[in-house]
């Protein structure tokens, strides 16, 4: 139970600080994803509090907030137990530092089972950041939105794109954790395990992961945010994405995901490492 809770509010504290922070520049991330032009994301940003005001770059992040406590208590909390069942497989300390395939594994897995709770709420995010409101102009939130689908088109259709969600993280998840543990083995004094990992380590271990993650998974995200905004299917959206500047076209709005990312994960996994730390030493 100890073991749990204590990565169950390291997680969740890990994920709003990861929210709160990131969020402004995830909203310019879908607006460039679901638009057709080419656009930098200083111009989008730019343009959206221009036309719409500074707020709206905070618009739909009640429902964000909402993901990152009920996806974020079972993202991490997933990974550890994973971790912690590998770990006494090949009869190691929980703390121990896996091979490559069991840290995917785990990533992996965290990654799926954090999307019961992350695709309908995702899902709602990304409806609330598409509309394009005046300023002072009222809407509806992500929670009534997804309330009116819930209610017009039945319980499946809030976990529109869970199999492209599923894909991405199912990948992206199993490479963020390995780069993770992997560049974090490397800060760490040999014959040591991840608590006494240098926090400079930390650091870079948090920088690395959000790289990974996105490298690879980017061009399944752009995919899956165009097709929960249209009513297309998912070959016609890769065709027209591909129409608008090739295979490169799949990494609009690389630029602004990747510092929104690496930004926010120093000090959201910097926070998750620290507080674990804290909470076996002391508890």
């Amino acid at each position: 139970m100890k073991y749990f809770i204590i990565n169950f509010v390291s997680g969740t504290l890990s994920s709003c600080i990861h929210t709160l922070i990131g969020y402004p520049l995830d909203f310019i991330k879908t607006r460039i994803q679901i638009q057709h032009k080419k656009q930098s994301m200083i111009k989008a940003g730019i343009q959206i509090i221009r036309d719409e005001g500074v707020k709206a770059l905070y618009r739909g992040v009640s429902i964000q907030l909402l993901n990152s406590v009920c996806a974020g208590s079972i993202y991490f909390p997933t990974y550890e137990h994973m971790r912690k069942w590998f770990a006494r497989m090949d009869n190691l300390n929980e703390h121990s530092y896996l091979p490559f395939q069991q840290t995917f594994l785990a990533g992996s897995m965290a990654g799926i089972a954090s999307n019961i709770f992350a695709c309908p709420l995702e899902y709602g995010k990304i409806l609330s950041q598409k509309t394009k409101i005046k300023k002072m102009e009222q809407t509806d939130g992500p929670i009534h939105k997804l309330y009116q689908i819930l209610k017009t088109q039945g319980f499946f259709h809030i976990y529109k794109g869970l199999r492209l969600q599923l894909m991405r993280d199912s990948i992206g998840c199993g490479l963020y954790f390995v780069s993770h543990a992997k560049t974090l083995q490397y800060f760490t004094p040999q014959g040591r395990d991840r608590t006494e990992a240098s926090q400079f380590g930390i650091l870079m271990a948090s920088m690395s992961a959000a790289a990974s993650f996105w490298s690879i998974s980017y061009p399944i995200d752009i995919v899956k945010t165009r097709y929960q905004v249209l009513n297309e299917s998912t070959t016609s959206i890769i065709k027209q994405i591909y129409s608008e500047g090739g295979a490169l076209a799949f990494y609009k709005g690389f630029q602004v995901t990747v510092i929104r990312s690496v930004v926010v994960n120093i000090f959201s996994l910097c926070t998750y490492e620290n507080l674990r730390r804290v909470g076996f030493k002391y508890f």
